[in-house]
């Protein structure tokens, strides 16, 4: 059998998969900063063979040739391409690091620009807002809504939490950040490991065990999952709920920044309770 007609062994069929993966996932990042399918094509292309013409730029990419020249020309002008003046005309994609920290530059100057733009479009006298009160739905959601919250602490949280998976890194790092302003941090918990990585991740915690809400551990699904609760004014809670897929479960939150919301006056008096009851047990 000629070596031109040879099958691929297994393992030249599973590395050519995983180009193959890379290709499809580096050129899918791309076009999400703004690159059109055919500019981010030839820019994976250029940084798989260093440099070539325009033919070889669209026999690696799979890009009509007659567009390899406007796309290339457009990496050009992002400063991700280079171009040399020669017949046949060759190009070179920049350094993998140097492409990233260009693309980075360039969101970083449009965030900054969008931060400067979106208070002036804002009413000098903005309408009056009813006490309301917001739903986020999905785990992530919540522990981004529950750390958010505790970056507008300014005297004191209250927080109980039953379920780890919400205490993420951010949450701890939020807390963290909130205790090192001064703000008055006391947790409660049914669960062991959720009151040790608390303990751990801040400097002198109050950290107690609380049942208020539930008669087991882990918690059934329906059940309280989380409350927070800063300075008495802003609050968040959360439940497990289950899901159409067996054996998962999410987490859906109401949470609201206003005072004035019915929820906050009725969950203020309960969560002091539960924590106190629990600080007075352990003392006990």
């Amino acid at each position: 059998m000629s070596e031109s007609h040879r099958p691929m062994s297994h393992d030249e069929s599973t590395s050519r998969s995983t180009d193959e993966d890379l290709v499809a996932q580096a050129t899918a990042l791309l076009e999400t900063f703004g690159l059109t399918e055919y500019e981010a094509k030839c820019f994976v292309a250029l940084t798989r063979i260093d440099h070539g013409t325009a033919r070889e730029i669209a026999e690696v990419a799979d890009v009509p040739r007659p567009r390899v020249y406007d796309s290339v020309e457009s990496l050009q002008e992002r400063g991700l391409a280079d171009v040399q003046d020669a017949q046949p005309r060759r190009f070179r994609a920049a350094d993998p690091r140097d492409a990233v920290d260009t693309i980075r530059r360039d969101y970083g100057e449009r965030l900054d620009e969008l931060e400067g733009l979106l208070p002036r479009l804002r009413s000098p006298e903005p309408r009056a807002d009813p006490a309301g009160v917001w739903v986020v739905d999905g785990d992530a959601a919540v522990s981004d809504r529950l750390a958010a919250l505790a970056d507008d602490a300014t005297e004191e949280l209250l927080v109980v939490v039953a379920v780890e998976s919400l205490l993420t890194d951010d949450v701890l790092d939020a807390l963290a950040a909130a205790q090192d302003r001064g703000v008055s941090i006391t947790l409660g918990s049914p669960g062991p490991d959720i009151r040790e990585r608390v303990t751990d991740a801040l400097v002198d915690p109050t950290v107690v065990e609380t049942w208020t809400w539930w008669e087991d551990y882990p918690i059934a699904v329906g059940e309280i999952s989380a409350i927070l609760m800063a300075d008495g004014r802003e609050l968040l809670v959360s439940s497990e709920v289950e899901t159409d897929l067996p054996g998962v479960d999410r987490h859906n939150a109401v949470w609201t920044d206003d005072e004035r919301a019915p929820l906050v006056g009725l969950m203020r008096p309960l969560l002091a309770n539960a924590i106190g009851s629990g600080a007075a047990g352990q003392s006990a």
